[in-house]
């Protein structure tokens, strides 16, 4: 067994920052989303239900647990508010963002999200940001799971895949080709449509 490195910095990994922010409203195209300062995720716990017959246990499912967030940010897109962090008229939007990898980084996806305010802070001559309490409702995705927060790595994934992702998810050059945010059914299309394998020649016959 070979000996452990702690310094290793090859192997190190992390996710640092957030960027391009991207507010996608129930109808209408995605729009910018500038001065987003943090993203505090807080998934809840998968909730397990085993099965039992005549006291013995038969299987168990899983049911995954629900995202939700503290958004932080010193301004916002004009149609996310008021209407949208108002009780009575509360609609339902999407959210993506960047996180920053080691060699990459990684592309959140947040569906069926609603917002509350999470209070507010006044000190005179000092800036504080905005903050909202996201809580979220899952969509369908492959296989029947319900997904309410994708997460895509950039450093695993092929470029012209991230690209033709990008395309759907931050608009092209085409006028009708504006931002939008995919369904999970169509983020796992998107992903095959651009997937192939590689072969490599080792050279020794393999």
């Amino acid at each position: 067994m070979s000996k452990l490195i702690w310094d290793d910095i090859a192997a190190r990994d992390y996710e640092a920052g957030v960027d391009r922010g991207v507010f996608y409203p129930l109808n209408g195209p995605g729009q910018v989303w500038n001065g987003l300062v943090s993203v505090e995720e807080s998934p809840s716990e998968a909730d397990d239900r085993p099965r039992y017959l005549d006291g013995k246990r038969i299987g168990n499912r899983r049911r995954l647990g629900e995202f939700s967030a503290t958004v932080s940010a010193f301004t916002y897109p004009t149609s996310f508010s008021p209407g949208l962090v108002e009780p009575i008229r509360r609609t339902h939007f999407g959210l993506s963002y960047r996180t920053q990898s080691r060699e990459g980084y990684k592309i959140h996806l947040v569906y069926n999200a609603i917002a509350s305010p999470a209070g507010s802070n006044y000190v005179y001559d000092e800036t504080y940001p905005f903050q909202w309490l996201l809580t979220t409702r899952g969509e369908l995705g492959p296989d029947g799971m319900i997904v309410s927060h994708f997460i895509i790595d950039t450093e695993v994934a092929y470029p012209e895949t991230i690209a033709a992702f990008e395309k759907v998810l931050y608009g092209g050059d085409e006028a009708e080709a504006e931002a939008r945010l995919p369904s999970p059914l169509e983020v796992f299309d998107i992903f095959e449509a651009n997937s192939h394998f590689r072969v490599i020649d080792n050279g020794d016959g393999t």
